[in-house]
Parts: C-alpha cells; structure tokens; sequence
C-alpha cells in the first residue's frame, strides 16, 4: 500500500468486514444448491467456499496486487490502447506517470480516471488544451496507489447480483466514474434512489405492490454484497475529496499546479451546487483552486 492511502485502506478493510455475513449467506445459499444437485463432497465444499470468499479475495487481491481495470469493464467502456499519435502526446507525461495501463476511451467529454492499475483518457483530453495537467492529476492518484484502493471497493459486491438488486429495488447502479479525476468508486449506491417508470412510488397501492419487489432486491443485494458496506458510503466521501487534494498536490509538484488552475477555472461552469450534489466526490473546484494557488505561491 502506498503512502497516502492508508485511509482507504481502513475503509476498505471495514467494508469486507461489513461483507462477512453476506459472505456467510453465500456460503448457506451454495450449500444448499450444491447439497441439491449432488452428496456434498469435497469439490462441493471447495466451490461453496470459493462462492462464498471469492469476492472478498479479489477486493484485497487488487490491492496487494498491480492489478488493472478487468477486460469486461474496458469492453463495455469501448476502452482501447492509444494510437501512435496519441502516445506521442503522453510522452511528455512519461515522468509522471508510473507503470500501467493506459487505455482511451472514444468520447467527446473531457474525462479521466483510474481504476487498479488503469488510466482512462477520453478523446475529448487528448482534444483540450489540459492534458498534461489531467495526466499529471492522475499520476498522483496511480503513485498514492488510489486507483487500488477504487478497483478493490469496485470488486467487492458481486456486481451482477447486485445489479439485479437495484433494478428490483428501482435504482440505477452507480457506474465507477464520473467527473475528470475521478479515482475512487465508491460502494454500491443505497436502496431507494430514483424510482423507474411513470408513476413509480404515487400512493399506497403502488408501493404495496412493489414490496416484494423491494424485498427481493434487499435480499438479492444483501447475498452481492453490496448492501452493508453500502452503510460507509457517508465516511468514502471525504475520504475521496481528500485524495482528489493529494492528486492537484502531486500535479503541482510536477510543475502542473497552473496549468491544472486554469483547467479546474474552465471545468467551474459547470460545477454547480445543488441538493442532490451533496454526496458528491470531489470538492468544488473553487476550493481546489484555492489551495493549488497556496501551493505554488
């Protein structure tokens, strides 16, 4: 673990000890499926136990382990390795950046992020006159070992189940990006967010109605793994607009602090406050300007 993510670290160390009963259900669940279709035999066992603490071995794996961002995350992003233009724009950035992967993603958005051991860049950077600046941003995150730290709390639930889940439930799942710098995804989002459908959630009727439905997806996140330790997402909060902090600091140490000012100045139009922001990841971008400005005097 690097120096500066010590904080993840406790809060990921938290959350598969909050993950320790949905593991346990696994481990009832596959018994019993597997009791089913066979005697319980050794192999049984072993799978049952794989079933039950694989996912919590992958979260700690990711950090332990340089690992990055998994094949079916980049698929579904589109994600490719960068052209021969594109690599000579990131030579400049080579001393910054420590060793990984660095993958593009074809969007007009001026976006980046990094998960494991995986920088994403979208088109849209590589378009702008920030580059530098977000690479130099981002490079802090993959040195403190941030990206890790995401990778670890994005593999902790069972993803499919819990995808499953909140669509029972009515919600969105929440994906692992979203703002430029973005490096920590956090837990999967609570029960109860935004209803799906006209009319979702109009009277007394309607919610009887989708009980079970909700009872399920409870039941359903609760077996993922993405119900309990959805209960820390008040404490990763911080945690992460502290991180983005350290990522501008290392970005100005590099001798991008003005560079990123004048990024984070563009990026503040559409940095709004609004009610349903108050979970947001990232400081508000006159507050990073603030403290870049002290840095380099």
């Amino acid at each position: 673990m690097r120096r500066g993510s010590g904080g993840g670290w406790g809060l990921l160390l938290a959350s598969v000890l909050l993950d320790v009963p949905s593991a346990l259900l696994r481990l009832v669940l596959a018994s019993l499926v597997l009791g089913l279709l066979a005697p319980l035999g050794a192999w049984s066992a072993d799978l049952a136990a794989l079933a039950a603490a694989g996912p919590l071995v992958r979260s700690l794996a990711a950090v332990l382990l340089p690992i990055p961002a998994g094949p079916l995350y980049r698929a579904a992003l589109g994600a490719r390795r960068p052209s021969d233009r594109e690599r000579a724009e990131l030579d400049r950035s080579r001393a910054w950046l420590p060793p990984g992967m660095v993958l593009v993603v074809d969007s007009p958005d001026e976006n980046a992020w990094v998960l494991g051991t995986s920088l994403f860049l979208t088109r849209g950077v590589f378009a702008s006159p920030h580059l530098d600046a977000v690479v130099a941003h981002e490079a802090g995150h993959l040195r403190a070992g941030d990206g890790r730290i995401a990778l670890a709390a994005w593999w902790l639930p069972i993803r499919s189940i819990a995808r499953l889940g909140l669509a029972f439930l009515g919600s969105g799942p929440e994906p692992p990006r979203a703002n430029v710098g973005r490096a920590l995804p956090g837990p999967v989002r609570q029960p109860g967010g935004r209803a799906t459908g006209a009319g979702a959630g109009a009277g007394p009727l309607r919610s009887l109605v989708r009980l079970p439905a909700r009872v399920a997806g409870a039941g359903l996140l609760a077996v993922s793994g993405g119900l309990l330790p959805a209960l820390l997402r008040p404490a990763w909060i911080p945690y992460r607009r502290s991180r983005e902090y350290a990522a501008d600091a290392f970005a100005a140490s590099v001798g991008q602090g003005p560079a990123l000012v004048e990024a984070l100045s563009d990026w503040q139009m559409v940095d709004v406050a609004a009610p349903w922001w108050q979970g947001r990841s990232h400081p508000y971008a006159e507050q990073r300007i603030d403290r870049l400005q002290r840095t380099v005097g």
